[in-house]
């Protein structure tokens, strides 16, 4: 199934979840992510039950330290 995360073309499996997306692009910690899809920001609590619709539009955005 194709989907765009962070502007890039991706295909991930059908029936994907974020979580799931999260370790096929294999982040090392899910530590410190906002996940957002469309401008809709999905709660990490939710992260698991939420799946991915071909041509959804997945933002992540990664915390970082400094200034």
């Amino acid at each position: 199934m194709k989907i765009q995360v962070n502007k890039k073309d991706k295909i991930v499996p059908v029936d994907c979840s974020i979580m799931e997306l999260i370790s096929f692009l294999q982040a090392e910690t899910n530590f410190g992510l906002a996940v957002a899809i469309g401008s809709k920001v999905i709660p990490r609590e939710q992260w698991n039950k939420t799946i991915l619709k071909e041509d959804d539009n997945v933002t992540i955005i990664e915390a970082t330290c400094g200034g």
